[in-house]
């Protein structure tokens, strides 16, 4: 599916969501916050399993670096969010080598990351620490020269955050997540109730991410 149809049903969700939760209240308090942010993405790896023709290497590495972003928070409700996040890590690969079980540098890559969701704050938003919740789902488009036989993949995140605020528009924003992408897929034999079947098993390049922003708030 091209990347621009995925972030245009994506856009179409939160707004689905938008309308559903947006319920007429005298309490709701609709703001817009944008939050800038750095730091790093970790981990991750590309299992190879028979899906890419080398015979020399069984998965790729994908090299901890830092990143960078932007994330777009829009108040539904009092302490809930609907949230859009871009996330871009410039990166290395390195392959593992079965014959000598080292690593070699294979290729330069970009992994950018898409991701619409939610945030739940567990403090209302009057207060100054706000501890949240986080999560949501999407895609993350791999740019690898020709080393991939992929370049987008479904991905998600979930994670845990604060928000402290200076000021009623500016605040800082501290969170981790667990961000898997989905990556190759191979065939395994499982037992079924009508015997043997080969099943499609997708891995997943187990990332994490930690990073700080500089929150904007409309209101």
């Amino acid at each position: 599916m091209p990347w621009r149809n995925i972030v245009l049903r994506g856009f179409s969700f939160v707004l689905l969501l938008s309308s559903f939760l947006a319920v007429p209240s005298a309490r709701a308090q609709h703001e817009f916050e944008v939050t800038p942010f750095g730091g790093s993405r970790f981990g991750g790896v590309i299992d190879l399993n028979g899906s890419i023709a080398n015979t020399q290497a069984d998965y790729y590495a994908i090299k901890s670096s830092w990143d960078y972003g932007v994330l777009a928070d829009y108040t539904i409700f009092p302490q809930f969010q609907a949230e859009f996040m871009f996330n871009h890590q410039p990166t290395d690969f390195d392959q593992h080598l079965v014959a000598t079980d080292t690593k070699s540098f294979l290729t330069s890559a970009d992994l950018d990351m898409y991701q619409f969701g939610f945030l739940f704050s567990l403090k209302p938003e009057e207060k100054k620490l706000q501890p949240f919740i986080v999560g949501g789902l999407g895609f993350t488009h791999f740019k690898a020269d020709d080393d991939l036989p992929f370049n987008n993949r479904f991905s998600y995140n979930l994670g845990l955050g604060m928000k402290s605020f200076f000021s009623r528009h500016v605040g800082v924003r501290l969170e981790a997540r667990w961000s898997p992408t989905r990556t190759t897929t191979s065939p395994e034999l499982v037992e079924t109730f009508f015997g043997p079947q080969l099943i499609g098993v997708t891995s997943h390049a187990e990332q994490g991410q930690a990073n700080l922003g500089l929150i904007f708030r409309s209101r």
